[in-house]
């Protein structure tokens, strides 16, 4: 049954305390508090049953009566006074039953609703769970209001509010109930409150509809919140007997060819991904004051979106967003499906249900209909989902699979615009839009659905310090949906114990962080250094029992310097760019990519600044300062050429200097200003100064059987001597193999480099550079010659590779190894398991690096070949050195 609305009802709210039981097959389990904290431990869908008893008013006799729930999860079976009234299915929806017949008016009643949530009566993956149970577990139960509601008259149900922003117009409907012989009257309030329309008939059926057009209107959208309101009410000789108030807004998300509009503006989308964990709740059910200062804090960041990843909160926050200016994505709950004729069928049902309630907040301005769907999808039936919301919506967006059809095996596109989740290491992020991108295609604007992830370290100590000195409930459990090979927070302690990182868990947390704000950094700048991208959601928003790429902590402190954050992800933004070059090899022209911020000494360094701004008002010219800083210096300023429209990126100026005569590598700091009419834009880079390498040590020898360093032999042949096997002459061996004769010559006493840039010879695992792992960089002379700041940075863009050593197993392959030490060691942040990209040793007598760092580069669009790889040239040369110093 429809829930009947109207404010001049009775209502009696049960939102107290409710008795609970929760049964299973061994008994009755009394769990206190809510279902919800069950845990794992007793992962019991139910049944739960919750009872309650309420006096209702003897005045209620003779009205009309209805039972109202705003959600349960997730299958109701509900009875009063003993008398069945109804069953629901739906984890996100509100629903209402007729109890007129089963209340007793003037007596104590009993209220008893019974619970099952997803699970094994109705599989997770059948029941619209969305994301959450992913991230910690599936909430069960009563999550909000409830409460009965007497009618003494007539009642509005199913009120559509649809505006469109570009025509105008409004049109409201309504369904009826015991209205016969009244009038209906539709009034609408211009947001300052005065009455700006009016509407009035006789009815002469059981609903109304009309169609206002307002002139002059005012539109929603972020720092211009315009919210207009319609009032229905029914009327009689007596006067009004039903009122019904709701809010809207006029505003308008479009696209023209790649350009994203909002009311007719360019707009870029800056979004947060939400998963809707609140882990006081557990339910995402925050109050007023957490939403609103949720709000505030992605503000402070430069965010004006939202994305409700997989989840439908209850209807307040959908309001505070109206209110506060937010720009929501609902993310509808479909994610790896179990497809069966029960979901297909519930989903229509369900989808219609939410849309319906939610489409008239001007704040949703994207809808998807799920994320990442694959194969096994049916396009009939996603195309049967796609109608259900589109019917439903106007001046929104609408994306049938967050993610994009094609990345995932499914072949249906629906979408309005172009939505990929590129979790990829910063070289790849070029290619892969590159990769997808074809001019032959209709041009949508790309909004990244999910994407530019980067896991730091959770320190886990702060958190027992602030939790009484125990783990917090959550950290306690491994969730049996992800294996414990991939998530293992539960033993970070017990993990953490039997490695060593050479710092403590506030220093890897900090490293960590650093070296995410550099990993997102990065990749937005790629993003607003092309055009045709309309936004992106940053994955994400706080740090989950599931992961810890978030933009604020397990405290909800924002993890990098807000001021930092806007630099990169705010209406303009200052980026740098390089020329382009390419290279002859193997009698064909290849691309040759530079490294984005090192150079080499004694050469011009010429970079290109381009500014990417949107909005709908254009920029004025303006003067741009660019300073080098460090132990070189540079400066000079650029008149700019105004207006600067907005919706694409535009090369504003391009600076030359001088790159310095150095012996050694230099960290130097390039910091722009724009100043124009109307703001101060500003962004600053780390750049690197490498010395020409030539002076190779001598007597190297390269021991290749297997072919894999023969494109970068030609840059050491002036110093190093292919051989079959290192003899008297071979002062240091580089080597990619490690036979008998590589061990032998180490035991004598050799001094051996083995660059190793697969799963042999030593033992290795694969996993990102950039993403999921802290690096930390060893105190050695080696790394010292490689400037840095405490962490691995844009230094290495041009050195990540997907390989690391697993030192653990070393006695296996290298018995007698001694007096091991490791240089640049990485952390996995969700296994707590560690492993090395550059490490020595001691074998024998002799001396031994190895290393699986790309000093070639050649992966994406790293610079191609040891000759333009700087930072891996320099590395390379600093290793020889110290083993030839052996």
């Amino acid at each position: 049954m429809t829930i009947w609305k109207n404010d001049h009802a009775e209502t009696l709210s049960l939102n107290g305390e409710w008795a609970f039981a929760l049964r299973d097959q061994a008994g009755t389990i009394q769990v206190p508090g809510c279902w919800e904290s069950q845990g794992y431990a007793q992962r019991v869908d139910g049944p739960a049953v919750y009872r309650r008893s309420i006096d209702i008013p003897a005045a209620w006799a003779g009205r009309r009566v209805q039972l109202q729930f705003d959600a349960i999860s997730y299958y109701a079976e509900v009875s009063v006074n003993g008398v069945s009234v109804g069953t629901h299915t739906g984890v996100w929806t509100a629903f209402a039953f007729e109890v007129t017949g089963a209340i007793r008016p003037g007596e104590k009643n009993e209220i008893t609703v019974t619970v099952w949530k997803p699970g094994e009566r109705f599989p997770l993956r059948e029941s619209l769970a969305g994301f959450l149970p992913d991230v910690f577990l599936m909430f069960g139960g009563i999550w909000q209001a409830v409460r009965l509601v007497a009618f003494a008259g007539p009642a509005f149900s199913e009120v559509s509010v649809r505006a469109n922003a570009r025509a105008g117009t409004v049109k409201i409907s309504a369904a009826l109930h015991e209205a016969a012989g009244l009038a209906a009257v539709v009034d609408l309030i211009t947001p300052e409150g005065v009455l700006a329309a009016s509407w009035r008939e006789s009815l002469v059926a059981e609903e109304l509809e009309t169609t206002f057009t307002i002139s002059n209107r005012s539109v929603w959208e972020p720092g211009s919140v315009a919210l207009y309101a319609v009032e229905l009410r029914l009327e009689g000789i007596n006067g009004t007997v039903a009122h019904f108030r709701q809010t809207f807004g006029f505003r308008e998300l479009s696209h023209q060819g790649d350009q994203l509009l909002l009311n007719g503006g360019p707009v870029m989308l800056r979004g947060a991904l939400n998963w809707g964990w609140y882990p006081d709740l557990l339910c995402p059910i925050p109050d007023e004051t957490t939403i609103r200062e949720e709000f505030r804090r992605i503000r402070e960041l430069g965010f004006n979106m939202m994305k409700l990843c997989l989840y439908v909160p209850w209807d307040r926050y959908f309001k505070i967003a109206d209110e506060e200016g937010m720009l929501l994505w609902l993310e509808l709950p479909l994610w790896l499906p179990q497809i069966t004729p029960r979901l297909e069928q519930q989903a229509l049902i369900e989808y219609a249900e939410i849309v319906a309630a939610v489409q008239h907040h001007p704040s949703i301005v994207i809808y998807s209909l799920g994320c990442e769907l694959e194969g096994n999808v049916n396009s009939a039936w996603l195309e049967q989902l796609n109608a259900v919301v589109r019917t439903r919506v106007s001046d929104v967006l609408v994306c049938d699979n967050s993610g994009s059809g094609e990345a995932y095996g499914c072949v249906t596109d629906l979408a309005d615009f172009e939505d990929y989740h590129f979790y990829c290491d910063m070289q790849f992020f070029d290619p892969l839009v590159d990769h997808f991108h074809r001019d032959w295609r209709a041009q949508r604007p790309l909004i990244f659905g999910e994407f530019c992830d980067a896991d730091d370290y959770r320190n886990l100590d702060e958190l027992i310090a602030a939790n009484d000195g125990q783990r917090p409930w959550w950290n306690l459990e491994q969730n049996p949906l992800h294996p414990v090979t991939k998530i293992a927070f539960h033993e970070q302690a017990d993990r953490m114990q039997q490695v060593d990182m050479g710092v403590d868990g506030a220093a890897l947390a900090r490293i960590s962080r650093q070296q995410g704000l550099a990993v997102r950094k990065s990749i937005l700048e790629k993003v607003r250094a092309r055009s045709g991208m309309g936004g992106y959601v940053i994955t994400g928003l706080r740090d989950t029992p599931l992961a810890t790429s978030a933009m604020f902590d397990d405290f909800y402190r924002s993890k990098y310097p807000p001021e930092v954050v806007r630099m990169i992800n705010t209406d303009s933004v200052l980026v740098l760019g390089r020329g382009r070059a390419r290279v002859w090899s193997h009698d064909g022209d290849r691309p040759s990519p530079f490294e984005p911020t090192c150079f080499k000494a004694g050469q011009q360094a010429v970079l290109d600044v381009a500014l990417s701004h949107t909005g709908r008002w254009p920029l004025s010219g303006g003067v741009l300062t660019w300073r080098i800083s460090g132990e070189f210096r540079a400066e000079g300023t650029e008149q700019v050429i105004g207006p600067l429209e907005g919706g694409y990126p535009h090369s504003i100026a391009r600076f030359i200097f001088d790159a310095p005569f150095t012996d050694r590598a230099l960290l130097l700091r390039c910091e722009i200003t724009l100043e124009t009419g109307e703001q101060t834009i500003r962004n600053d880079w780390p750049l690197w100064v490498f010395p020409e390498v030539s002076d190779w040590p001598q007597g190297i020898g390269i021991l290749d059987p297997a072919g894999t360093l023969v494109e970068q032999r030609a840059d050491l042949w002036s110093t190093a001597a292919r051989v079959e096997r290192p003899g008297s002459e071979t002062r240091v061996l580089i080597t990619s193999a490690l036979n008998s004769d590589v061990i032998d010559f180490l035991r004598g006493g050799g001094s051996v480099l083995l660059w190793q840039n697969s799963d042999q010879p030593l033992p290795a695992v694969t996993g990102p550079f950039w993403r999921g792992g802290t690096k930390v960089i060893a105190d050695h002379p080696v790394m010292n010659a490689l400037p840095h700041a405490g962490f691995v940075d844009l230094q290495f863009y041009g050195l990540a590779t997907p390989w690391a050593l697993d030192t653990s197993r070393l006695d296996s392959v290298l018995p007698g190894i001694s007096d091991q030490r490791w240089l640049l060691r990485r952390l996995d942040n969700s296994q707590f398991t560690v492993a090395d990209y550059l490490f020595e040793a001691r074998v024998g007598a002799g001396r031994l690096f190895a290393t699986t760092l790309r000093f070639q580069g050649g992966l994406g669009d790293q610079p191609a070949g040891l000759r333009f790889n700087l930072a891996g040239r320099w590395l390379l040369y600093q290793i020889l050195l110290a083993l030839s110093s052996n």
